[in-house]
């Protein structure tokens, strides 16, 4: 069977936001701190929710799924961010909404996120909005080395070739090596703690930093 890329439309972001949970499952501390409980059925709902509302009102994101020939199954997805000289309200995007336990929770999660996008928003900056941005890209395991990965990727390099950008993208350190054959090159490891002595005994987050130079 064959993989297609198409975008997602919005009855897809339950099993989407379904698939980046199964990927992640608790093993990625920053997944776990921006989409609560999203284990759970309720938490997904949620996460699904939240999906598809940046999917109607971010007009530089792509939802790209997976998706198997002939049996229509939904197989991994991707988050792309698309700047064509449109330079974003980099101060606004931060943790935002309901959906933590209490105040203390959204204070370290708006905390990780604005260490997390420290690097993204840089290079953001300094494309004056002429980039292309990999946010998020995870495969169901049930579907994974066959592929999946690299059809996403693809989409999102043929889009910055299109544009004669770069692309950029905060891997997990496992998954680096699917960006590397793709083109991109590993520029640092990134390690990130909350300050505050209220959060030293949260884990640390981490993730591998590489940029795909733009096509010649």
């Amino acid at each position: 069977m064959g993989t297609k890329v198409l975008e997602a439309e919005d009855a897809d972001m339950y099993r989407i936001f379904e698939i980046a949970s199964l990927a992640f499952a608790k093993n990625e501390p920053m997944w776990d701190v921006m989409w609560p409980k999203h284990w759970l059925d309720s938490g997904r709902q949620v996460g699904a929710e939240r999906m598809r509302q940046i999917k109607h009102t971010d007009p530089h994101t792509k939802y790209m799924k997976a998706v198997e020939e002939g049996s229509g199954a939904i197989m991994g997805f991707a988050k792309w961010n698309i700047y064509d000289n449109s330079l974003p309200d980099l101060d606004a995007i931060k943790a935002v909404g309901d959906f933590w336990d209490n105040d203390e929770e959204k204070m370290y999660a708006t905390s990780m996120t604005q260490l997390f996008l420290e690097e993204r928003n840089a290079a953001i900056k300094q494309s004056d909005g002429n980039l292309v941005s990999l946010d998020i890209l995870t495969i169901d395991p049930a579907y994974q080395r066959k592929g999946v990965g690299d059809a996403l990727v693809k989409w999102g390099t043929q889009t910055a070739d299109e544009l004669g950008v770069e692309a950029i993208v905060e891997s997990s350190p496992p998954g680096r090596g699917l960006y590397e054959k793709n083109g991109y090159v590993f520029v640092k490891d990134v390690v990130m703690r909350a300050p505050g002595e209220q959060w030293k005994d949260r884990p640390e987050a981490k993730f591998a930093w590489l940029i795909r130079p733009k096509k010649q």
